[in-house]
């Protein structure tokens, strides 16, 4: 959708600040057009049953918001671990290239050299845009993978440290494919409506509190709704 990659094209900073922006004044603007519709009698008659209700709701809410907000930070550690996990293991090819000959090694090295450049400059930019540009880092890695392979020698101790390099960068191989499912996936679009779903009910119960003074009914609105924007600015 072209209003998320915007929206994930922004600093994290602006992000949160829109999204707690958004919300609050979409929870005022509710508030104003029931403010009229319902009479204030009419409301603070049954503030007592609208504020038990108001905590059951919110109770439900607050345990979906922390099971998105748990799995959500899960995603991210996930992620960042196999960053890590993919920079080592760039590193350790990079230094067992020592005990090859050359120019192998000095081709094996700098397209390790180009991978590192085009993951940090181009592909991390583009994941945290929303968008994948996976093509150039593979063809870098599938050029070393044919070097590496097509290297023969009759010297054991090289002949082991070839084999070790050789799974090491299947391990490699498997932690650009990680980096990329992690960094592209999204929660179920199911749970995206239950959020906006019971984030709409429990304003809607909240505007059926009969507070005397409209200003301050419309300010305790407009925190709890930036408080939901801040969570599902996640």
């Amino acid at each position: 959708m072209p209003f998320m990659e915007w929206f994930s094209s922004l600093p994290t900073t602006a992000a949160v600040l829109l999204a707690m922006l958004a919300s609050a004044a979409a929870a005022v603007l509710g508030l104003l057009v029931v403010h009229p519709i319902v009479p204030h009698r009419l409301r603070s008659v049954h503030n007592d049953v609208s504020g038990f209700i108001l905590s059951t709701v919110g109770v439900v809410y607050a345990v979906l918001l922390a099971f998105i907000a748990v799995a959500v930070w899960q995603d991210f550690d996930q992620a960042d671990r196999l960053v890590q996990t993919e920079a080592n293991l760039v590193g350790d090819l990079y230094r067992n290239t020592a005990a090859l000959p050359d120019p192998v090694a000095q081709n094996l090295r700098h397209y390790l050299f180009v991978y590192a450049e085009t993951v940090v400059q181009d592909e991390w930019p583009a994941l945290m845009a929303g968008r994948e540009e996976a093509a150039a880092g593979w063809q870098l890695l599938d050029r070393f993978h044919l070097e590496l392979v097509q290297l023969h020698t009759q010297d054991l101790g090289t002949a082991s440290l070839h084999a070790g390099m050789v799974r090491t960068l299947n391990e490699l191989y498997d932690a650009r494919r990680g980096r990329f499912h992690a960094a592209t996936a999204d929660l179920p679009s199911i749970l995206w409506w239950n959020l906006l779903a019971g984030a709409v009910i429990l304003m809607l119960l909240t505007y059926l509190f009969g507070v005397p003074h409209v200003v301050m009914h419309a300010a305790m609105v407009g925190l709890l709704g930036a408080a939901i924007g801040l969570v599902l600015a996640l």
